[in-house]
């Protein structure tokens, strides 16, 4: 998958409420962007990576803010 269709997965994931699959994906977006040289890119996914597994680990914290 190219960088803009993963961004756009990424994305669709993050709007479906998805966390397992956005932590999948941010998984090879970070390598693809590390791959491209963009590495503030890179940080940004690898934070997003941390934030859906914080998500799936706390779901119960995740709908309370959702639900806000």
């Amino acid at each position: 998958m190219a960088l803009d269709e993963l961004i756009d997965a990424v994305n669709a994931a993050l709007l479906a409420g998805e966390w397992a699959q956005v932590s999948r994906l941010t998984r090879d977006l970070y390598a693809l962007a590390m791959q491209a040289g963009e590495t503030d890119l890179a940080e940004l996914v690898q934070d997003l990576h941390w934030i859906a597994n914080d998500a799936l680990v706390h779901p119960v914290a995740v709908g309370e803010v959702l639900a806000r």
